[in-house]
């Protein structure tokens, strides 16, 4: 098996490093290739400066966005570990999508509408924030992100998602609790 990961969080020593780590120690020991990209690490730039997804692909597109999406099609796994900020994902990963997710090499439009280009493919997403879930479920913001990524997005370009996973309270929580939430992780990755 053949999987991709995107880690969008800018500190490594981060919560968000330790499920990467999880991810890292399930996938070895089930003898996946592993692939990541740090798009922090990268230096990743997320402004579009062109219209990728009403305009059709070209052959111009940029070396940086033509090599992942070599790294896209290489896999036939997708996690994402990433913070939630300001209700959503981290700037840097919404341009990854802008910029990587073109018209014309992750979706086309077609009369009928709208058909994905990179079935086969399933992904898991891993979400941390420092809000309770109960703060956040009465405004259904949970419900919110997810239908925007995994519906949105992902769904939209063809891809399953098979969890997307909330790891609620992570700067309060004990030591105990966040342990718990690594180990759920590598049970989510079993699933690969």
């Amino acid at each position: 098996m053949k999987t991709l990961i995107i880690f969008a969080h800018p500190k490594p020593a981060s919560f968000n490093g330790a499920i990467l780590q999880a991810c890292l120690n399930k996938l070895q020991e089930k003898n996946h290739e592993i692939r990541i990209r740090d798009l922090y690490e990268m230096n990743f730039n997320p402004i579009l400066k062109d219209d990728g997804f009403t305009v059709k692909s070209s052959t111009s597109i940029p070396a940086t966005v033509r090599t992942e999406q070599e790294h896209l099609l290489w896999a036939q796994n997708l996690l994402f570990i990433f913070p939630t900020w300001w209700g959503g994902m981290p700037a840097i990963l919404k341009g990854y999508f802008d910029r990587v997710f073109t018209n014309g090499f992750a979706f086309e439009f077609q009369a009928a509408g709208s058909k994905g280009l990179l079935m086969n493919r399933k992904a898991m997403i891993f979400q941390t924030t420092s809000h309770p879930k109960e703060s956040l479920k009465p405004y259904q913001l949970i419900s919110s992100i997810e239908t925007i990524i995994d519906v949105g997005i992902l769904q939209f370009c063809g891809i399953e998602t098979l969890a997307h996973k909330f790891f609620y309270s992570v700067p309060y929580v004990d030591n105990q609790t966040r342990e718990n939430m690594l180990k759920e992780v590598e049970d989510i990755v079993e699933l690969l």
